[in-house]
């Protein structure tokens, strides 16, 4: 396989492959990679294609209109390693391939960014204010901890960009692609840099048009940030813009904190991407959603794909097992409680956090937070408990409820001691 593919989105670029193409050569030519270069031709009435071939590069007609069908194309066609899409005008320099290259392994979408730090525009006053403003714009909406949203100058690892389902013809494919592999759990990189004016021809981005396609995208983005899939859903709760959630992530993080102590032995199944793999490190994470557990992904951290119903660990191998709003999106059954008895020591402590649906602050309070921020799925329980049920549940899996704790009288936090099977007969 290629290891490096570099993409250019080619509409009337002729002038510029000339001079573009045999720059790329002697820069990449020198990082001793395995590469090939691209050329996405949008329909060029100019002599871009032959020109292209002329030149060594791969020429790919590009399917569906604009630069998002250029993207696409690109995305679904090329088989390589790492892919870097670049503009064909020289306002990328391609000396930057390197600089791009050389971080590829820091996270799975490389930017070159204007933005950030040393980073700098050299542009049309109108277009560097509605640039500028549209990205901070998008990055606030979308609490994305990235600066330049808008730059086409990417280094992308195939893992980011298969199977993304892009939709968006318009420039505003460049936050589609960012978010949707974002809510997948892979890490997003800015590299400083210096764009400069293109050499030949005009440019085929309008700077108003530009901004009205990004703004009418910016609601359906929203929509799929927030969702209960998301690979940061539950970290970015923690750190909620909306003060009662994040003291209710908070609190609940406390209470469970305080119920595994200073146990060394912890399991957390459904961890998801909540801070409490941070705040007890000993902590295994166990999770069905891979997006969340990437998101999640730390040196020495232990995460592992599994599901509760068949959890990949012997008997008795836990002094805590914790399930922290989990157990309500299961469908009924005996095995996850089970499962979980299996793998706790003898004289362990099962966890458990969930809503009691017995209470009717419970459903007050989801009503009040789906209508300031719903997100698909979001109430979604099969499986309700209340507390009467869930003790029943527990004494029937040979469980003792020890202590429990209320987050405002709506969610139920439980600690819970296993029985040892000789106390749990009658002499």
């Amino acid at each position: 396989m290629t290891e490096l593919a570099i993409v250019l989105p080619c509409l009337n670029e002729a002038d510029n492959l000339c001079l573009l193409v045999p720059k790329i050569n002697e820069v990449v030519s020198s990082m001793s990679i395995s590469y090939r270069i691209f050329v996405i031709d949008g329909g060029s009435t100019d002599n871009t294609v032959s020109v292209a071939q002329s030149l060594g590069a791969t020429v790919i007609s590009q399917r569906g209109a604009g630069y998002g069908g250029a993207i696409r194309t690109a995305f679904e066609d090329i088989e390589t390693r790492w892919l870097l899409t670049m503009d064909a005008d020289f306002s990328h320099h391609p000396v930057f391939i390197k600089y791009l290259f050389a971080r590829r392994y820091e996270g799975e979408i490389i930017i070159a960014s204007r933005f950030t730090p040393q980073g700098y525009g050299e542009m049309a006053w109108s277009r560097k204010i509605l640039s500028g403003s549209l990205n901070r714009v998008f990055g606030f909406v979308l609490d994305l901890p990235v600066r330049d949203l808008s730059s086409g100058f990417r280094l992308y690892h195939r893992n980011a960009i298969r199977k993304l389902d892009l939709h968006y013809e318009t420039y505003a494919v460049l936050q589609e692609v960012l978010i949707k592999s974002w809510c997948r759990g892979y890490r997003v990189v800015e590299e400083p840099f210096h764009y400069l004016p293109r050499r030949h021809g005009s440019s085929h981005a309008r700077v108003f048009k530009f901004g009205k396609v990004y703004l009418q995208s910016l609601y359906t983005l929203w929509k799929y940030r927030n969702r209960l899939q998301s690979a940061d859903y539950d970290a970015r709760a923690f750190y909620s813009r909306i003060l009662p959630q994040r003291w209710w992530q908070r609190r609940r993080c406390q209470i469970l904190r305080d119920f595994i102590g200073d146990r060394m032995s912890v399991l957390d199944v459904g961890c998801g991407s909540t801070q409490l793999l941070n705040n007890v490190p000993q902590a295994i994470g166990v999770d069905t959603n891979p997006a969340k557990l990437r998101f999640m992904r730390r040196p020495a951290r232990i995460l592992i794909n599994a599901s509760v119903s068949a959890l990949p660990f012997p008997d008795e191998s836990f002094d805590v097992i914790l399930a922290s709003h989990l157990i309500e999106h299961l469908p009924q059954s005996e095995i996850p409680f089970r499962e979980l008895a299996r793998c706790l020591k003898s004289d362990g402590t099962l966890v458990i956090a969930t809503p009691d649906y017995g209470r009717r602050r419970w459903r007050f309070i989801k009503k009040i937070y789906n209508a300031i921020q719903p997100t698909p799925a979001g109430d979604i329980h099969p499986n309700p408990f209340t507390f009467s049920s869930l003790r029943d549940s527990l004494e029937q899996h040979q469980f003792s409820m020890q202590e429990y704790e209320y987050i405002c009288g709506a969610e139920l936090i439980v600690s819970a001691a296993k029985i040892k099977s000789s106390d749990s007969h009658t002499p």
